[in-house]
């Protein structure tokens, strides 16, 4: 009978401590151990919209397709943008023809201002001799003046022209550019989502027409109590958990260096009104790279992310 009481109270005592160190590494995990199920996977999403406005005449994507950098994406009517560059050339063609006759006019100018100085200096030196009357030689004089007023003059027009020149070129480089634009290309290798532009849609310059998710870019933000993250450090392996199962592994990129205290509202008298509370810290999560399902990933998906110490 004793037997069977001191075999009943070491069955009780080791439950109790079995109970007692359970209920320990329970307490430490769930209170102490950097883990949360507030994660979820994110990415960087593109918003692109077309620099020039008018018609979509060609959409070469659809809904959650996967794109590559540099594919063409859409086309917006090009014919009023390829007549602007045709008008810009010609325009270019007038600019340097009026710069050509500037520069016809000022060698003309020069040659004659040339003729003129001679003439005057040939003329002073047969006043000196009496040989011709002062008049004369004044209106020489005159005339070099003349000369050298058309000459300042057709030297401002070549400036002009020269300036025609540089704008009309600029001109035309904004045309081509514009022509250029009416391609919307994808800036990254990624996924339209969302898709609601048509063809046959007009497109204004600066709205967003489509939205692309880098698929280079998908990672885990997961939110930590602060009383976690003295045991959270860059480079830190954690493991990953989504809410459809699939488990990999990752790496802390970043800790939050600052976040937005809502809970710090202006109470009576000016003072501070603080509603207690732990404060969650996003950490950002690296996903490993050699995760084969990484093409699966979908943002916004929740997820639990555990660091392992």
């Amino acid at each position: 009978m004793n037997l069977k009481n001191t075999l009943a109270r070491s069955i009780t005592l080791v439950a109790v401590l079995l109970a007692l160190v359970l209920g320990w590494f329970a307490w430490e995990h769930y209170t102490r151990a950097p883990w949360t199920r507030d994660a979820r996977v994110r990415a960087d999403v593109v918003t692109l919209s077309a620099d020039v406005a008018g018609r979509i005449v060609s959409l070469q994507v659809q809904d959650n397709q996967h794109v590559d950098k540099g594919q063409l994406l859409l086309e917006i009517d090009p014919a009023q943008y390829a007549l602007a560059v045709e008008h810009a050339k010609r325009s270019v063609e007038v600019a340097v023809a009026t710069l050509g006759q500037s520069e016809a006019a000022i060698a003309a100018s020069a040659a004659q201002l040339k003729q003129r100085q001679s003439e005057e200096r040939r003329r002073r030196s047969l006043k000196q001799g009496f040989a011709i009357s002062g008049e004369e030689w004044e209106k020489s004089n005159t005339d070099v003046a003349v000369a050298q007023a058309d000459l300042l003059r057709d030297q401002a027009n070549l400036g002009l022209a020269q300036a025609n020149v540089h704008l009309a070129q600029a001109a035309l480089k904004q045309a081509e550019l514009d022509l250029q634009r009416t391609r919307v290309e994808a800036p990254v290798s990624g996924y339209v989502t969302n898709l609601q532009t048509r063809q046959g849609d007009y497109a204004s310059a600066g709205a967003a027409l489509l939205a692309l998710v880098d698929s280079d870019s998908f990672y885990v933000s997961g939110y930590f109590e602060e009383t976690k993250l003295p045991r959270i450090e860059e480079g830190s392996a954690v493991r990953i958990q989504l809410m459809s199962g699939e488990t990999f592994g990752g790496k802390v990129q970043s800790i939050a260096f600052a976040i937005t205290d809502r809970e710090n509202s202006q109470g009576s008298r000016l003072l501070a009104n603080i509603n207690p509370s732990y404060t969650w810290v996003p950490v950002r999560i690296a996903i490993d790279p050699d995760y084969p399902g990484r093409d699966r990933l979908r943002a916004g998906t929740t997820a639990t992310v555990t660091v392992l110490e």
